[in-house]
């Protein structure tokens, strides 16, 4: 692998959910084990810190970005004073690190970033994730050099940019490795049993959570054993619906910082449909049931999930129709037909890109 004589130095935003978040620490660390030094920006969110704490290796700072409240909402003076703070300390920043490129990844913590590399003359790009494009990267893919998306279905709603590549979605490095610990005996599972993996993405599903809650003795007596990583803000309440069920094998967590090894022991997951939940499952050729947040801009996690159930990788399940029975039901069609969880698992392989973070971090470096 050949690596620039002269070392760069990007800013990476990103942050706020870890359809963001994750996909941009890949780039990072891709981008600094090619040579270059790497800034990630991430927001104040309890969820950010988190996730960053389990990579020490990389450069992160916080900045007082929220999301955009109503026009009349208390909560617009705040937003307003975080962006002019966030824009100084971000133009401050490209000039502490000499930095020569901005990489947004979405969301509200990519546009005063992206603002800030313009007014210092940055080279700036935006990568989507998501079938439908979300509002700040509809604004700066306007203004900025270069758009990158993570499935071919965004590419045709970027027509004011004029160059726009199909990149797909990055998958952090710690994944990409083969997985030597046993996951099982990692999660006290059981390998004999089919494992259900249930998860909301980084900000937890309560929808999700409530319906398994109801479902849980049904699916135990059918044999099936499950991992479920709840979200902070969750865990209490799905724990204590697990508390009946002790004598069963199941493993409850808040959030998992090794999720290389939930995606080992699953033979099913119970899911969103954010593009990083989806390009793990994909990579990982994990068949899934897919449950869109209802409320999600545009209602892009439906069209996300809606590629994947046309591919065969999915079964996409409304979460107004999501309940014991229509649970029990889709997972025990799966793990009762052999041939349709094979089937579903080489449907999600085929829809993987196994080196998106590099063919971005190739990009950055021509950019």
């Amino acid at each position: 692998m050949s690596f620039p004589t002269s070392p760069l130095h990007v800013i990476i935003a990103c942050g706020g959910t870890g359809g963001h978040l994750f996909p941009g620490i890949a780039v990072g660390e891709t981008l600094s084990a090619r040579g270059h030094d790497v800034t990630l920006l991430i927001s104040e969110k309890k969820i950010d810190s988190l996730a960053a704490s389990g990579h020490a290796d990389l450069h992160f700072e916080k900045m007082p970005f929220q999301a955009m409240p109503r026009p009349w909402s208390p909560k617009m003076l705040p937003f307003l004073i975080g962006l002019w703070k966030g824009l100084h300390q971000c133009r401050a920043l490209i000039k502490k690190h000499n930095a020569t490129v901005v990489l947004g990844m979405g969301g509200f913590t990519s546009l005063i970033p992206l603002v800030a590399g313009r007014k210092e003359k940055c080279k700036t790009l935006i990568h989507e994730s998501n079938a439908i494009p979300g509002k700040s990267n509809k604004l700066n893919a306007r203004f900025c050099n270069i758009v990158l998306c993570g499935l071919e279905a965004c590419k045709p709603l970027f027509q004011k940019n004029p160059d726009v590549r199909v990149v797909g979605t990055p998958v952090r490095t710690s994944m990409t490795r083969p997985v030597t610990e046993d996951a099982h005996a990692f999660f006290k599972l059981d390998k004999k049993r089919k494992t259900l993996l249930i998860m909301g993405g980084s900000q937890g599903a309560r929808g999700i959570n409530r319906a398994v809650g109801t479902a849980l003795r049904e699916l135990f007596e059918r044999g099936i054993q499950i991992l479920h990583i709840t979200g902070p803000g969750d865990y209490q309440e799905v724990r204590d619906a697990y508390s009946k069920f002790d004598d069963m094998p199941h493993t409850v967590v808040a959030f998992c910082h090794q999720m290389e090894l939930a995606y080992a022991v699953a033979d099913l997951a119970l899911a969103r449909s954010g593009a990083s939940t989806l390009t793990e499952l994909a990579y990982f050729g994990v068949p899934s049931l897919l449950v869109p947040y209802p409320f999600a801009a545009e209602d892009h996690q439906t069209r996300n999930a809606e590629i994947f159930a046309k591919a065969g990788a999915a079964k996409l399940m409304p979460e107004s129709s999501l309940n014991a029975s229509t649970l029990v039901e889709a997972v025990m069609a799966v793990f009762t037909d052999k041939k349709k969880a094979g089937a579903m698992q080489t449907a999600a392989k085929k829809l993987a890109v196994r080196d998106s973070a590099l063919r971005i971090a190739k990009i950055v470096e021509e950019a």
